[in-house]
């Protein structure tokens, strides 16, 4: 699929320009602070560790002297640091809080020479809840609506199998999917991967961590896969002579010329890869705003929701009613309703997926009950 091997060039472009820029190395005598465990989560009742590591050594030796900037609720210990000399050192920082909320904290690095010290990203995130066992609750729901999503896929393609039939499945529905999927999974793998594309984040975002970890990709990676599927599924059952609608190629073929003079711009310099990103975020939301319209309308035009597995539904609406409990329950936990505030796009689109699910139920158990539905004619 042209729209695959496009995502699957961009992500080699950029991995392949990341090796070039790491293997250009800078050396140098600057005296280097790092951070071990930058993203910490506790409670108001207990205590969290990190490590402070020290190393490097200019000509003249060194003496240092660290202190934190923190909020005054924030204890830390030992508070003070001092280091002689001219060896590696680490050290281990306990640390508590007695509100809930986010925090960062920093270190105070006081010196004779601060121009030989490298403290680049050098700070710890601290979510501090109000209550430990909900921690272990909100882990707990997250795990469960990434399985109810990851697995739904396989729901309908067993209803195929067994049917050996994709008659009442919209092909726009699955096309559509596995565009928004290939932007999205491209988007993960690379931000993930590239150590190019992560320094620019952080530039952008000084106190910010990668937002991609392995449970993303590996959730992105799978959806194409179950996306492959399906569509494979197409042209192995019989399908009642349903195709991809015109509107629906246009609508693709769009995307993938967008896509591909903002990759241009990128291979040129004229944006940064991390832009190009930002693009493929935002036809992976526009898809999922509209993917589930076909669907509606082949279920109204068929009378029947036949060969349409309604437990992906089903699965769907779980998983997006426990993401939104989950970040209610987050939000209340940590006192940090700026989360949910601060991401409209993320909680609208939660909206709308339950809301189409809604729909989906509404035709599934009361409009078409008793109607097996005739075979979809090709658009």
């Amino acid at each position: 699929m042209m729209f695959t091997k496009l995502c699957s060039l961009a992500i080699l472009g950029i991995l392949l320009g990341n090796k070039c820029v790491d293997a250009v190395s800078n050396s140098s005598t600057r005296l280097k602070f790092t951070i071990e465990l930058q993203a910490l989560t506790t409670s108001v009742t207990q205590t969290a560790d990190f490590k402070l590591l020290f190393h490097g050594c200019d000509k003249n030796g060194h003496n240092i002297t660290l202190t934190w900037d923190a909020d005054e609720q924030i204890k830390l210990s030992p508070s003070i640091i001092t280091i002689n000399g001219c060896e590696s050192e680490h050290f281990s920082i306990n640390i508590s809080s007695s509100k809930q909320g986010r925090f960062i904290i920093r270190p105070i690095i006081i010196t004779s020479n601060l121009s030989v010290v490298d403290d680049a990203r050098l700070f710890v995130q601290l979510k501090v809840a109000q209550y430990r066992p909900l921690i272990i609750v909100s882990m707990l729901i997250g795990w469960t609506y990434t399985v109810c999503w990851t697995i739904g896929d396989y729901f309908q393609a067993w209803t195929s199998y067994r049917r050996k039939s994709v008659v009442g499945l919209s092909f726009d529905f699955l096309y559509l999917n596995i565009v928004g999927n290939c932007c999205y999974a491209t988007f993960n793998v690379v931000l993930f991967c590239s150590t190019f594309i992560e320094d620019e984040y952080f530039r952008r975002h000084p106190f910010g961590l990668n937002p991609v970890v392995p449970n993303d990709v590996g959730y992105a990676v799978h959806a194409v896969f179950g996306n492959l599927v399906l569509i494979a599924q197409c042209y192995i059952y019989q399908n009642g002579g349903t195709v991809v609608s015109t509107a629906v190629k246009l609508l693709i073929s769009g995307y993938v010329l967008m896509v591909s003079v903002f990759c241009g711009f990128a291979i040129e310099e004229q944006m940064h890869w991390l832009d190009f990103l930002y693009i493929l975020s935002y036809v992976k939301l526009s898809t999922n705003l509209i993917k589930y319209i076909p669907q509606v309308l082949m279920n109204y035009r068929r009378k029947s929701t036949e060969g349409f597995a309604i437990s992906n539904r089903l699965l769907d609406l779980a998983g997006g009613l426990l993401s939104l409990l989950q970040m209610v329950l987050n939000g209340w936990n940590y006192d940090d309703w700026q989360s949910i505030v601060g991401s409209p796009v993320k909680f609208g689109l939660g909206f709308v997926s339950i809301f189409f699910d809604v729909i989906f139920m509404v035709q599934h158990y009361l409009c078409y009950r008793s109607h097996k539905g005739e075979p979809s004619k090709p658009a």
